[in-house]
């Protein structure tokens, strides 16, 4: 009963000292604030470019001709060995009416259109349009097409392909580095910000340590300060996120829209996410970096020399 009563006490200790230390709370908010907004920031570019990726690999199929001639038994068992293909996500059947009537489309502008007409009507052959699930996989899957029997060619875009993975591979690796960097850096900043605050109020920390306190005693308020500093600095910087995210996309639309169209990733879909990550990392941070601070001012050869500078 009384470990209860005092953990009760002491939080609410802690939640004050929020107050009464309030040009440090400040600091402190501040500090990691900056940090959380640009964990934030660079999160949701690092969701919005794989979002274009994926986009672009939408776009990145593979065209397979059939040979003239054949029968629509021999078409429907290559789309069936094309979809047993285990990284084939789907695939779609173009006959060769189909892709003319796109030749002609794609060519209704040229002078010799009648002429090219008459000259493609009998080479251009069914095909199936196919789209993979895991572009990485791309070369086994196009050597496992090649195989396919009364297939006339294949076209791809092998180059474009190899590209986007490694592309991918590289934003991921860069981004997650960001975001682990920028979470060192927040715990060494708020550790050094608090430290300040811890430095300012060592003789109070001294005065408890020598009439008797446990260094569970002192630490617990201190924990609970910096934990509830990065609660608040986590819901402050999801605001923050939101406003530069909005401002960032609109500024962007307006200097884009004459040139080319995007698609940036709706803010309200990760908002959720945002708000968890922030709060555990702000808490996390806030309460680990007043743990790393407060070490040194509970040892107690330390405490003499605190109370004759006071």
């Amino acid at each position: 009963m009384r470990t209860g009563v005092s953990i009760r006490y002491l939080t609410k200790e802690g939640i004050r000292n929020v107050w009464v230390n309030r040009m440090m709370s400040f600091a402190s908010v501040c500090v990691l604030l900056a940090c959380l907004v640009m964990i934030g920031i660079a999160f949701l570019l690092f969701v919005n470019v794989q979002a274009l990726l994926d986009r672009v690999d939408d776009q990145n199929v593979i065209m397979v001709f059939v040979e003239n001639d054949i029968t629509q038994e021999e078409i429907d068992r290559i789309g069936t060995e094309i979809g047993g293909i285990a990284n084939v996500s789907d695939y779609i059947y173009h006959s060769a009416e189909e892709n003319m009537e796109d030749f002609k489309e794609q060519f209704k502008d040229v002078i010799l259109l009648d002429f090219i007409i008459k000259s493609e009507a009998n080479t251009i052959p069914a095909s199936f349009e196919v789209r993979l699930e895991n572009m990485e996989l791309f070369d086994s899957t196009y050597a496992r097409i090649q195989k396919i029997s009364n297939i006339q060619y294949i076209r791809s875009s092998r180059p474009l392909a190899t590209f986007l993975v490694s592309l991918r591979k590289s934003v991921s690796y860069i981004s997650i580095g960001a975001i682990v960097m920028l979470l060192l850096v927040s715990l060494f900043i708020i550790s050094n910000t608090v430290r300040i605050t811890m430095h300012s109020r060592r003789l109070e920390i001294g005065i408890m340590k020598n009439v008797g306190a446990t260094n569970s005693f002192i630490r617990w308020p201190f924990m609970v300060e910096g934990m509830v500093l990065g609660g608040f600095s986590g819901l402050l910087s999801l605001g923050v996120v939101f406003g530069i995210y909005t401002l960032i996309v609109k500024s962007l639309e307006a200097a884009l829209e004459l040139t080319v169209a995007i698609n940036p990733v709706p803010f309200m879909s990760y908002v959720l996410w945002i708000f968890l990550g922030f709060e555990v990392i702000g808490v996390f941070t806030g309460g680990l970096g007043s743990l790393i601070s407060i070490k040194k001012y509970l040892k107690e050869k330390d405490y003499d020399e605190i109370l004759e500078e006071e």
